[in-house]
């Protein structure tokens, strides 16, 4: 088993649009068994899946503390589970738990240095559980909303690198077809974007 957490200190920064992309680019592989965690109290990706009729693998709304524990008892050991996390600033407990749940924690953010300055609390809670697993999490940041050609993302790299942070090589562009996506079917056919995330952290966890 697998498991994929995406996670950030407050709303607005991707986590869901980034848990249902990757969740779907994932699924599209035949051979592999996704189930998409809804673990923010919004149910933001439970409500998009209703509303476009239903996503081609499990979902489920599990918003609570103990969502580490639980986790084994809903997934299979070839199960890959990608974790749509609450903000840490107002749901920190249940956040917490899908970090100790995680493999790979990812942190989607944007170019900008508010976004990037609001990374730090993240790698903190990151540290903090760390201290309680056998194993450390993988972590890394996933450039969002990026600008194509645009200095913002090769400088968002560099100063996330600088602070210590391992950073996704692909890079997610700001395009209608995401930001518009959420509450219709995710049709993955054609894009090359999110299989190269998807690639990037596959390899990662199998390391």
């Amino acid at each position: 088993m697998v498991t994929i957490a995406l996670v950030n200190l407050k709303p607005g920064t991707g986590k869901t649009t980034s848990a249902v992309w990757l969740a779907h680019t994932l699924a599209a592989d035949r051979a592999r068994s996704v189930i998409l965690v809804d673990a923010d109290p919004a149910a933001s990706a439970l409500e998009w899946s209703d509303l476009a009729g239903g996503f081609p693998f499990r979902i489920m709304g599990l918003p609570v503390r103990d969502l580490h524990k639980r986790i084994r008892g809903f997934a299979a050991p070839g199960d890959t589970v990608v974790i749509d996390a609450p903000q840490l600033e107002d749901h920190g407990g249940i956040a917490r738990s899908a970090l100790l749940a995680a493999d790979q924690v990812v942190i989607p953010c944007a170019p900008t240095p508010i976004e990037i300055a609001r990374t730090g609390p993240v790698a903190r809670e990151i540290a903090d559980t760390d201290t309680l697993r056998e194993t450390p999490a993988r972590a890394a940041v996933l450039l969002n909303r990026t600008v194509t050609r645009a200095r913002s993302t090769n400088d968002a790299r560099t100063v996330l690198a600088g602070l210590g942070y391992d950073v996704l090589t692909t890079a997610v562009p700001r395009l209608e077809i995401y930001a518009q996506s959420y509450g219709g079917p995710v049709n993955v056919t054609g894009d090359r974007i999110w299989p190269a995330v998807a690639a990037e952290l596959t390899e990662r966890t199998t390391q």
